[in-house]
């Protein structure tokens, strides 16, 4: 027996003979007739044959059966056939589809009632009047007009939800969910009855809980009238007090520590784009927060957009160097741009500006209060905390001295300081002395391995209008190679302004392969802290 009856479809009773031999079998149960031999008698091409066969008839066992209905399991092939091991203790299709239709039908029922139970916790209210722009905080203020901002993302005055909006909300959805529970929080905003079941945490019980998912629900603004009428007069509202120069007076306060959140913001997204394109996943915390506040009250966020670049480079090259899991590698971004930005900031780096990444596209929020409000050029370059670029208290009026006042004071701050012996002074500024302007035998004492000295040359530069380029820093190793009777050991660039980001990572790259001199770096910053200890200095010079 083949363990299988063929059953032909009366439509097909034409095809009776090739359904016949397709599906004969021998006595141990294999097949009679070879499927090109099949082909070549009754006239089709091999691989027409099964497909004929299983239009026309079926094999139903007689020994595997669905374990619900008890009818045979229906093969539409030979393939099918010899594997159906699979089928045993399993249902048939149509009884399958059966259970699939009845599910369907069960959570059809039971969306209805807990669109029911939602309509009756949340229906639409109407309040005594709608929010205007000027009566709320500012970061209210932008946060509501970015939730109603795209007419797109609404629909008769509702919002979609933040989780499936073509433009994104804020920047994150750390921020996206801040901001929608401030807008809740303060009652500007309350949850729509259209929400998806989905959008709501329930008990077992069928009951809702007092939990949700913000960026899930769908929105409706508080006031009086039809929803379309509300956001039409807010946005209105805000629309004639969103430029600068028709701020309320408290915005203008409020304005830099809002920068601050959407900045900070930005430059998490822009850390997790660039993690995640070298495959490293990071979900940034508190101390990333902290990083990016510190770097951003002297940088630019383009600024801290090179920090991050730089940062995320190095740690994904870290990973494979050291080979240390993923989550240590991206964790290291975070302890990278937090010692990048204070090495930047005491050495006095020119950092660029760097612009935004396309596949980074610009939130609702920034792009209001960048592009509409603000009206920047280059947001990217723009920061409004007017924080001195040096220290508080230590700056100095560097444009009181010339060139030659310059390696004097230079000359005298080594001669007082201690562990500086043989200090010599060339005299001539701006003479051919091959990259020397000052020289010193600088002595170590250890009480552990002896006493040491190493000959340094310190090259003055007194440059105002324009920062140490790698090419400077090149030239000087050139011209202090000069000297060779003996050699120096340290090379010091001295300068009164800054240095490049070529310019440092120039002297890094030469410092880790032990390069001879090395190189030290005091730039403006340096030498006012050094010289705020030496108050008389700073007043024979006038720099103060």
């Amino acid at each position: 027996m083949p363990g299988f009856e063929v059953e032909i479809d009366p439509e097909h009773q034409h095809l009776s003979e090739i359904c016949s031999a397709y599906w004969a079998t021998r006595e141990d149960g294999s097949f009679a007739h070879a499927v090109k031999d099949l082909a070549d008698t009754f006239g089709y091409p091999s691989y027409k044959v099964s497909k004929v066969v299983s239009e026309a008839c079926y094999a139903r066992s007689v020994e595997l059966c669905c374990s619900e209905c008890g009818e045979g399991f229906i093969f539409r092939s030979r393939a099918q056939w010899t594997s159906s091991a699979r089928y045993v203790d399993r249902r048939c299709q149509t009884c399958v589809e059966a259970e699939q239709q009845r599910q369907a039908e069960q959570r059809k029922r039971a969306d209805a009632a807990r669109a029911a139970v939602i309509r009756d916790h949340f229906p639409v209210v109407e309040d005594e009047s709608t929010p205007r722009a000027e009566d709320l905080d500012m970061q209210e203020a932008f946060a509501l007009a970015a939730l109603l901002e795209d007419a797109e993302e609404l629909s008769r005055g509702v919002t979609a939800p933040i989780a499936q909006r073509t433009d994104r909300f804020t920047p994150t959805t750390e921020y996206d969910v801040k901001l929608l529970s401030l807008l809740r929080d303060s009652g500007l905003v309350q949850l729509h009855p259209s929400s998806s079941p989905e959008s709501f945490v329930w008990n077992d019980d069928g009951s809702l809980s007092d939990s949700f998912y913000p960026t899930h629900g769908a929105y409706y603004l508080t006031g009086r009238g039809s929803l379309d009428d509300r956001v039409d007069d807010y946005l209105k509202s805000f629309g004639k007090i969103s430029s600068r120069s028709s701020w309320p007076d408290r915005w203008v306060e409020q304005f830099p520590s809002f920068w601050l959140d959407v900045a900070v913001a930005e430059c998490k997204a822009y850390l997790v784009n660039m993690l995640k394109r070298h495959g490293l996943e990071f979900a940034p915390g508190q101390k990333t927060d902290d990083v990016f506040r510190r770097a951003l009250k002297w940088y630019s966020i383009g600024q801290v957009f090179y920090f991050i670049w730089r940062a995320a480079k190095e740690s994904a090259a870290y990973r494979v160097r050291e080979k240390v899991p993923a989550k240590q590698a991206a964790n290291s971004a975070v302890t990278r741009i937090s010692a990048d930005v204070d090495r930047a900031y005491a050495q006095g780096w020119q950092v660029s500006v760097y612009r935004r990444d396309s596949r980074l596209p610009l939130s609702t929020l920034s792009h209001l209060l960048f592009v509409r409000s603000l009206d920047l050029d280059d947001p990217m370059a723009y920061s409004p905390i007017d924080l001195p670029v040096r220290r508080p208290g230590l700056e100095l009026a560097w444009s009181n001295v010339d060139s030659g006042a310059f390696e004097r004071l230079i000359f005298q701050l080594v001669v007082e300081t201690d562990g500086y012996e043989n200090v010599d002074w060339l005299m001539h500024t701006n003479a051919p002395d091959h990259g020397r302007d000052v020289s010193a035998t600088r002595l170590r004492r250890d009480p552990l391995s002896g006493h040491s000295s190493q000959r340094v040359a310190i090259q003055c530069k007194h440059w105002l209008s324009r920062p140490v380029r790698d090419v400077d820093v090149s030239s000087a190793i050139v011209s202090i190679g000069h000297w060779q009777d003996p050699p120096f050991d340290v090379l010091v660039i001295a300068t009164s302004g800054r240095f490049t980001t070529d310019a440092v990572a120039w002297i890094e790259r030469h410092n880790a392969r032990g390069g001879r001199p090395s190189i030290e770096v005091w730039n403006d910053a340096r030498l006012e802290a050094l010289l705020s200890e030496r108050p008389h200095l700073i007043r024979s010079y006038e720099l103060r």
